[in-house]
């Protein structure tokens, strides 16, 4: 894939005055990285200048994505939106080949010539628009977690898609934090240190871990289709013996775990976790809006040993996943935001910064069904025609996305070592 720069420019934030957000509990949780997508759309589409030009305009209602993330002079860590420092960085850029040549989009170490470059980045978000030779568009986004997170990000695209195409913003993002007051007095009814932060001060042996890392080319990245026939079939399996309704999502991860095991030859006493993302916003009390623009989710840690969760069947593994998550509740993140008040000024280290690229027995799980990526619009008359993570090397890595019609089902992202990945794509679609 040969992929030239034309131009690149930054976008100003619309605050003319710094003004200074600190950050949440939930944001010094999330991943300290850029995460980066793909979006693909056929032509015709609108043009480089129109989308540059509502993507400027969506950020009077987004400014937090043109800000910086610093540290106030109480130490704590915090954000800081307008000033000469901000903004946005736009790439364009043109491909020499077609559209067509790319379709399906499977993932490619070449994905992420598509995006600006994600270390020692300067702006939270990048922009890169890619012209290919049929007239199709691929836009590289990436995005700084801590600033928001995937429900946030899918609201921040579907808004700039409106503001291209002419329509209003509806609905506006909310970013109203009353719902993550602390109770006074604080109350940490749960023991985060150890699952979801390192222990300030462990005592020897009890907080250890040791990083383990491949070389990325020992890494590979595959986009996997679940169709709704599948999953229909698989649902089946799990109302054949039990009473319980589960989830789409709680019946594929039960699935994938059991073949992620298999395919990763795990002895039978290994106990394997399944760090499972879970949205807050419905589980505070009152509910949070969808469209409360920022973070706000936690991890989830179903676990099992190795053989019994092989020999368990699917309706065993989506059982434990369903009580974990279940366990998440809005007990754990008031518990969560108490924590945040107690231990604001500290240096809160999640568990998941000390892993290296390669977590096995462990995976990584997040979710994106349910958000709204796939209803993005840029105008044009074109279609979008993928939606995708770039190109990720982490080991242990499941991405849930929703599939674009008329297909509809599930695609999941998964990134394994390729001497695993080869037998799990003999066994990923395996009903027996």
């Amino acid at each position: 894939m040969e992929v030239k720069v034309t131009s690149s420019t930054i976008l100003t934030s619309p605050i003319s005055q710094p003004s200074e957000i600190p950050l949440t509990i939930f944001d010094r949780f999330a991943t300290n990285k850029h995460i980066a997508v793909l979006y693909a759309f056929t032509p015709p589409t609108s043009t480089n200048a129109e989308i540059i030009s509502g993507l400027s305009n969506t950020f009077v209602h987004f400014s937090n994505l043109t800000g910086n993330l610093t540290t106030n002079s109480y130490g704590r860590p915090s954000l800081t939106v307008g000033g000469p420092d901000g903004g946005a960085l736009v790439v364009e850029a043109t491909v020499s080949s077609k559209l067509e040549d790319h379709l399906p989009f499977t993932p490619s170490p070449d994905f992420r010539l598509l995006h600006p470059k994600i270390n020692d980045a300067k702006h939270l978000l990048q922009v890169q628009l890619n012209r290919l030779q049929c007239g199709g568009l691929v836009i590289g986004v990436t995005a700084h977690h801590r600033v928001a997170d995937g429900q946030s990000m899918s609201t921040f695209f579907v808004a700039w898609g409106q503001m291209v195409c002419g329509v209003p913003i509806d609905p506006h993002p909310v970013y109203d934090q009353s719902w993550l007051s602390p109770r006074d007095p604080p109350l940490v009814q749960f023991d985060h240190w150890g699952t979801d932060f390192i222990p300030l001060s462990p005592r020897p042996n009890q907080f250890c871990v040791t990083p383990v890392y491949a070389d990325p080319r020992e890494i590979t990245n595959m986009l996997l289709h679940f169709s709704t026939e599948f999953i229909i079939k698989l649902k089946a399996q799990t109302s054949a013996s039990s009473t319980v309704k589960y989830t789409t999502f709680q019946t594929l991860l039960g699935h994938l775990w059991r073949m992620v095991t298999i395919a990763r030859q795990l002895d039978d006493e290994e106990c394997t976790m399944a760090r499972v993302s879970v949205n807050g916003r419905p589980r505070l009390q009152p509910p949070v809006p969808p469209e409360f623009f920022g973070n706000l989710v936690l991890n989830a840690y179903p676990k099992a040993k190795a053989r019994e969760l092989i020999e368990g069947g699917v309706v065993m593994a989506a059982g434990i996943v369903r009580e974990a998550v279940r366990d998440v509740g809005e007990d754990y993140f008031q518990s969560f935001i108490d924590l945040g008040e107690v231990y604001g000024d500290r240096d809160l280290v999640p568990c998941y910064d000390v892993d290296g690229n390669v977590i096995s027995p462990k995976l990584e799980i997040d979710s994106w069904l349910g958000f709204k990526f796939d209803k993005v619009d840029f105008g044009g008359g074109g279609a979008l025609c993928a939606f995708l993570p770039t190109w990720i090397p982490l080991e242990g890595l499941l991405i849930f996305i929703p599939a674009l019609p008329p297909d509809g089902g599930v695609n999941v992202f998964v990134s394994l070592l390729e001497k695993h990945a080869e037998r799990f794509r003999e066994i990923s679609h395996s009903l027996d």
